[in-house]
This record gives C-alpha cells, structure tokens and sequence, in this order.
C-alpha cells in the first residue's frame, strides 16, 4: 500500500487459508487490490516497489502489469518474490525460478539503485544499462560464480551483494580480478570454497556450513565480519578451516562468532595455543555459555589483545558431543574452568572495557565467566546486563545477578555494573 512514495504488494497479508477454493478467493482481492491502486496512484515518483507473489504464473499479466507501472515511476528500489515460504531450504535445487525478470526493467532500469530478486531468473546481457544499481539481492534461484563475475563487472556501479538459498556456487571463486564490492552477505547457499579477493570489502556476513577459506581483506578497510555455521548439524573437527577464516578476516573491528565456531575451533592443530593476531575491538558471541564453548571463548579472549567490549548474545545453541576428540581440557570440572586460568588474556589487563550481557539467565557457567572476567578486568568500566524474561523469572535471575555485583575482588575500581 503506497506510504511516502513505497508501494508493498505481499500475496501473505491476503492469503492465508488451506483450501483451494477460499485461496483462489483471496487471491482474487489480492488482484484487484492492486489493480484498485495502480489506478489510483497519483504521485509521480515511487521510491520503493515491492511485489511477493508465490505463484506467479497464475497471475502473469497483472505481474507484468506491476513492474511496468513500477518501472514507469522511475523507481529506485525494486524487490520481487516469487519463492514459496513452503520450499525446503535443505533442497534448494529443486525449485527452478518462477518467472523472468520482464524485459521493461532492463529497457527502464538507469534509475534502480536496489535490485532484489526471488525466485526469478535475470538475462546478463542488458545489466549495462542500470548504470546507477549499486545494491543486489538474489534469492532461491541457481546462480553460477561465472554469473556473478558478468553482472560485477558489467555493473561496476554494484557495492552490495546478498545471496540467499542460492544454488550453483559450490566454488565462489574470485581470485583473479578484484572484487569492488563493500559489502557481501551470503545466506544459506551452497558455498563450500571461498577463494575472495577484496580490497574495498568492509562488512561480510556468512550463515551456513564451514568453507575452506583464501579471502584477502584490505587492513583498515575491513570494519565488521559475522560468522555463523549454524548449517552444521553436528561436531566436525575442522578447526583448522575455523582459524583459517578468522586469519583471513584478522584485520576486522567488530566480529560476530556462533556457539558452533566457539565449540569446535579447539579442534584444529592445536590453535588453543597458537593465538590468533586479531584487530578486533569489539567481540560478539552467539552463545549458550555452555563448558563446551569455554575453550573457544578464552582462546578468542588470548587472540584478541586489543579487545575493548565482549557482548554476550546468550540464546538456547546447539551443543554437540565432540565424540572421541578430546579438548585441552577434558575432565575438569566446568565449574573450576575459569579458576584455573593461570594467564590472564592481554585484553583483559590493558583495553577491555564494557562487557553486555544479552538475555541474561544467570546460569552459573554464566556468572563464573562473568566473575573471572570481573577480577582480572583491570581496565573494565561497565557490566551491563540484561535479563532474559520470557518464563517470569526475571526477579529470581536479578537476585543472582546482584550476588555477582556485590561480590568482592574486581580489579578495577572504576566499575560499574548495571541490571536490566
């Protein structure tokens, strides 16, 4: 519906029954809603057009209707979904595109700025023509490394890049000519290799299963990076592949690690004990602050010196068995983890100042890491932590924490703990 110029046409908002016939009736006022609007649409410009239909060909006409009256207006921002939310992210080959993108966009498209396309399968030879697109989002379709490398370097204007279910790209090779891109999101593909040259690349976020790394970043471009393999579905000792990728992407301020990369790192050649020189200033964990992350977390703790802030983002994770293979500190007992540190991280002695703690359960895993890195955090300013209250224990859990805030031994005398 038109709001300052956006125009958002979504099938779901209309159709939500399971029998065939009431469907066929709700799609009808979807159609002629939008035929209703288009009518009556008097501004001049549109801004952002986007259109989510799950079976488009069904609709062909009042599809193509749509993004020639979007096209028209001389929009900037054009999304189309066609995917189905039915579709099994576990097979992603077999759905084949559901439409092509209309020949309109092609002939219309030097004011696009944003393109996002769902399920609907693009022709390389015209992308010269959108000479001003800087942002594309490709989802649920098969798209080939060789694809990519055309449309970079047909429309050198592209910054941004997201990638979502897509299939084809089990290598994603761009080894040879420099990637212009600043900012790369790949979402549930099936990428296994990642060979990247990028110099200008300063945001990346991955979400899948482990990749074999060779990515170059340029030190002082590269801001933030976030990790997560949460595809894995049970312990596999690649650690080796886990530090590579935290080698390539060393120079990063800001990095986002998963539970996964916390339990399994330990399990490379021995990188619990070969650190890591990280750039990182601020460290975010998507954790359970589980015994079996323990590792994983204090070896990013000794690899980053110049950490300033840890963010805990505590959550229910996967936890995994590590079956015969066995950690550098198999059969102590978690609880005496923290106590038998015998060498205090360089971070926590010269620049880690704010910890926040997310969803806050007051485990006593969690309140022993908080108390060690509180006793030996000479340079910590603040403890924030926020309590997790969904099942109305927030008042019990804020008891625990104020056992943790008065508690005697901080290091620093200018801390400062706050319960939310």
């Amino acid at each position: 519906m038109p709001r300052d110029n956006n125009i958002d046409f979504n099938e779901n908002f209309f159709v939500d029954s399971t029998s065939d016939e009431i469907k066929q009736e709700q799609r009808n006022v979807f159609i002629n809603f939008i035929t209703n609007v288009i009518a009556n649409f008097t501004n001049r410009d549109i801004n952002r057009f986007s259109l989510t239909v799950s079976n488009p060909q069904t609709c062909r006409d009042i599809v193509e209707r749509c993004v020639a009256f979007a096209m028209q207006h001389g929009v900037r921002d054009l999304n189309l979904d066609f995917s189905n939310p039915k579709w099994d992210e576990d097979n992603l080959g077999d759905h084949d595109a559901l439409f092509q993108l209309p020949s309109i966009v092609y002939e219309l498209g030097s004011s696009l700025e944003s393109l996002k396309l769902y399920s609907c399968s693009f022709g390389m030879q015209d992308f010269a023509n959108f000479t001003s697109l800087k942002d594309v989002s490709l989802g649920w379709i098969g798209v080939k490394t060789e694809t990519l490398e055309t449309l970079l370097s047909t429309c050198r204007t592209i910054e941004s890049l997201s990638l979502e279910k897509c299939w084809n790209l089990e290598i994603f090779n761009f080894e040879h000519e420099p990637v212009r891109l600043t900012r790369l999101m790949i979402n549930k593909c099936d990428s296994e290799y990642f060979i990247v040259n990028a110099p200008n690349l300063k945001y990346f976020k991955y979400s899948g299963v482990v990749f074999t790394s060779d990515i170059y970043v340029r030190p002082n471009v590269i801001e933030e990076v976030y990790l997560d393999f949460a595809l894995e579905s049970e312990f596999n000792e690649c650690g080796n592949e886990l530090y590579k990728i935290l080698v390539d992407f060393a120079p990063a301020k800001i990095l986002t690690v998963c539970s996964f990369l916390l339990q399994v790192v330990p399990s490379g050649d021995n990188p619990v004990r070969t650190e890591i020189d990280l750039n990182v200033r601020h460290l975010i964990l998507k954790t359970q602050m589980h015994p079996h992350e323990f590792c994983g977390f204090e070896f990013l703790l000794n690899s980053c010196p110049m950490l300033e802030k840890i963010t805990f983002d505590i959550g229910q994770r996967a936890i995994f068995s590590a079956g015969d293979y066995e950690t550098p500190d198999d059969g102590i007992d978690p609880k005496k983890f923290w106590q038998l540190r015998r060498v205090v991280p360089q971070c926590l002695r010269r620049s880690l100042k704010v910890i926040e703690v997310i969803g806050s359960r007051t485990t006593e895993e969690e309140l022993m890491t908080l108390f060690f890195l509180m006793s030996t955090g000479k340079v910590l300013e603040q403890i924030n932590i926020n309590l997790f209250n969904d099942d109305g224990l927030k008042e019990r859990r804020r008891g625990r924490a104020r056992l943790l805030a008065n508690a005697a031994g901080k290091a620093s005398k200018n801390l400062q703990i706050s319960i939310d």
